[in-house]
């Protein structure tokens, strides 16, 4: 799976190498985040019959995974409603 949970929000130092928790919300670390990326887009090509170009593939790419979904999303109801 590549999303973890990946401890708290905050940590406290205990010391010189321990620390605790002190949040209160996990937070998630996405490991291969450019695995995941390719994966929205290829989901998004085959869902619309839309190939990409590579450049607008490769700008999509650098942008955060959420921000990456809601684009995808947008993409596709202005594709649906034309």
């Amino acid at each position: 799976m590549i999303e973890h949970y990946q401890g708290y929000t905050a940590m406290k130092r205990h010391g010189k190498k321990h620390y605790r928790p002190i949040g209160k919300h996990p937070f998630k670390i996405i490991h291969n985040a450019q695995v995941v990326k390719i994966d929205l887009l290829q989901q998004f090509e085959a869902s619309t019959g839309i190939i990409l170009p590579s450049g607008v593939k490769n700008n999509l790419c650098t942008q955060p995974v959420p921000f990456l979904g809601k684009q995808l999303a947008i993409m596709e109801l202005q594709i649906k409603e034309n």
